[in-house]
Formats: C-alpha cells, structure tokens, sequence
C-alpha cells in the first residue's frame, strides 16, 4: 500500500540535490523540450513537458519510439530529457546512443538509481557533458505496476519548478483523496465499482499527467480499459461512449480550481446515473500533479480491493510470458530504417 511508503519516498525526494536537473530544465527557456520516457516513465516525461511549456518554453512529451521518429535536425535544436527508473531499458538506451550522436550537450539523463545496470549513465558519464541529471534515491521496490517511483519523480519535479513549495502535506494520504458518487450526488458504494468495466479520464490544465498515469494503472492491472481526454475533447463527441456504456462505465473527474466551472458544466448535461470519481485539488499549481497523482493511486488500490485484483501481481490468463514483450526487436527495425523522412 502506498501509505506504507508515502512519507519515505516524498522526504527522500525532498532532500535529494536537484541542482543539475533544475539547470538543465530551467536555463535557456526559450529552447523546445523534447522529454522521453517509456512504462511508467512516461507520465514523468509528460510532466515535465507540461511545467517546462508552463514555464514559457515550447514542450512535446513522447515515447521513446516516437522521439525516433523525429529528423536529426529536430534533435539538435531541442533540450532532449531522458527519464528512466533504472536506465537499462532497450528503448530509452537506443534513445540515448542517437542523442548522444546528434545533440549531446542539448541531453540529460534523470534516473534514480545509479547502480552497475545503469546503462545509460555509463554512456552520458562518458560522453563528459556533466548531463546526467541523476537524482539517486533509496525507494521501497515498485511491482510490476509501477507506484512509488512515479510520486518521487513527481515530488522531484515539483521541487524543480516550484522550489518554494510546502511537501509536508503529500508525506501522508488525504483522509478523503476521492469522493464516489452519481452524477445527481448520491452516494456510490466502493462494492459498486466491483461491475465497472470501462473507465473514462477526463482532466483540466495539470492533470494531463496524472491522467495518463491512472489510465496505465489501469490497463497494466488487466482491470479495465481506459480512455483519456481533457474536458473540451469530452464534449466534443465522446460523451456519446457514455451514453452507451452507463451500466458498466464510471468517470474519473481530474479537478484543479481552474476547472471547477468546465466540471459543473459538463455535469449539467450527463445522466443523473453515471458514476463519477472526483479527484479534487485545491492548488492552482505544479503541487496540483503531485497532489492529484496522490489521490489518483489512492483510487487505484481502492478500487483494486473492491474488485478483487492484485495490481502489483497482475492476474495473466493468456498465459502470456511477460519477458517476451519486452525483448520485441524495434530498435533494430528504428535503426535499419531511421527517422522519418520527407521527399
């Protein structure tokens, strides 16, 4: 359970030294970012994506199979941040080698550990650009859904962009991170979530990151699918996958101050049936992420218990062997065939 490991991992992160990272991130804010990150890493990279285009500099959080997909030209005019948990990963050490080759004093390396597996370190270190962005920390170990990890990377960031911010209140879970109702605001029992089968995500201005967490959460569980979009893009035609899935379908409702009208709108037009998860922050800040990502895994394990699953362990009734997936060769077709390329 995270409250076994919350107040650890956010006072581990706090006393951590971010000068490198915050140099990295926050010096020349006029140059794109272009921040990389795979698994649970990449709710991070969008994250930072998000505080570095709030910041005033132009941000785009992709995968590494996408950061590949850019021309060599793309690469050298932006800050390149690679996020890794362990740095070992075949598809954030491809990103690394190409990165290093194209733009190396435009990339930097954030990891947590820094250990022999490190493979990406070694490189950086090598390279002698003084960009290895490492902020090492010592985390209770993360199952196969990832949850301690991305609130020490989150805290982290936080502290980068929002240097002044108070941690003392995400040391321990909120009494109430979430309120369940009905859209008409009777009460929805925990058991009731047992029947849900499909999730809609809907976020605001700094939720976006959180959102996509959740939504990997979710599908990484083998709980339940997940589909996410801000509120404009709810109301722009996918309120009608609602309308036809209310008996097995709850939305999760990603609330910052800033948003709080667009959320009283939008409930104005849904069935009085529907379920609703309200993740609610009373920041209008980069502390919003933290706090929203906090109540977020909150809801997660709470609707683990409910169901029956064991997030950390995931059921595997297909029997499929979960080291064949990783070892896919794409970084042998990326570098066959390169980026994408106009005539």
């Amino acid at each position: 359970m995270i409250k076994d490991h919350l107040s650890d991992t956010v006072s581990a992160a706090q006393k951590a030294d971010v000068t490198a990272l915050s140099r990295f991130l926050l010096s020349n804010p006029s140059q794109p970012l272009l921040a990389t990150g795979s698994g649970g890493a990449d709710s991070v990279a969008d994250l930072a994506a998000l505080l570095y285009g709030a910041r005033g500099g132009v941000s785009y959080g992709v995968s590494p199979y996408t950061l590949n997909s850019f021309s060599d030209a793309a690469l050298k005019t932006s800050k390149l941040l690679l996020v890794s948990g362990g740095g070992h990963n075949a598809d954030i050490k491809f990103v690394a080698k190409r990165a290093l080759a194209v733009n190396p004093e435009g990339a930097g390396m954030f990891a947590l550990h820094t250990g022999e597996r490190n493979e990406v370190r070694k490189r950086f270190l090598k390279a002698g650009t003084g960009h290895d962005l490492d902020v090492p920390l010592r985390l209770a170990k993360d199952e196969f859904v990832s949850c301690i990890t991305p609130l020490a990377y989150f805290t982290l960031l936080t502290r980068v962009f929002q240097p002044s911010v108070d941690l003392e209140p995400y040391k321990r879970v909120p009494e109430q991170p979430f309120t369940l109702c009905h859209n008409d605001g009777s009460p929805l029992p925990e058991t009731e979530l047992a029947s849900v089968r499909n999730f809609v995500i809907l976020h605001g201005s700094w939720g976006r990151p959180v959102a996509w967490n959740l939504e990997g959460k979710l599908v990484e569980s083998g709980y339940a699918p997940a589909g996410v979009s801000d509120y404009r893009n709810f109301c722009h035609g996918r309120f009608i996958f609602i309308s036809n899935h209310l008996e097995d379908t709850a939305i999760v409702m990603l609330v910052s101050p800033r948003e709080r009208d667009i959320v009283e709108r939008t409930r104005k037009f849904l069935p009085a049936s529907t379920r609703l998860v309200l993740i609610e922050s009373e920041a209008d800040a980069p502390e919003t992420c933290l706090d929203q990502l906090l109540r977020a895994t909150a809801f997660f394990e709470a609707l683990s218990a409910a169901a029956g699953v064991t997030p950390y362990d995931p059921s595997n009734p297909g029997r499929i062997d979960k080291r064949v997936p990783m070892n896919v060769p794409f970084t042998a077709e990326l570098e066959r065939r390169g980026p994408l390329t106009l005539p």
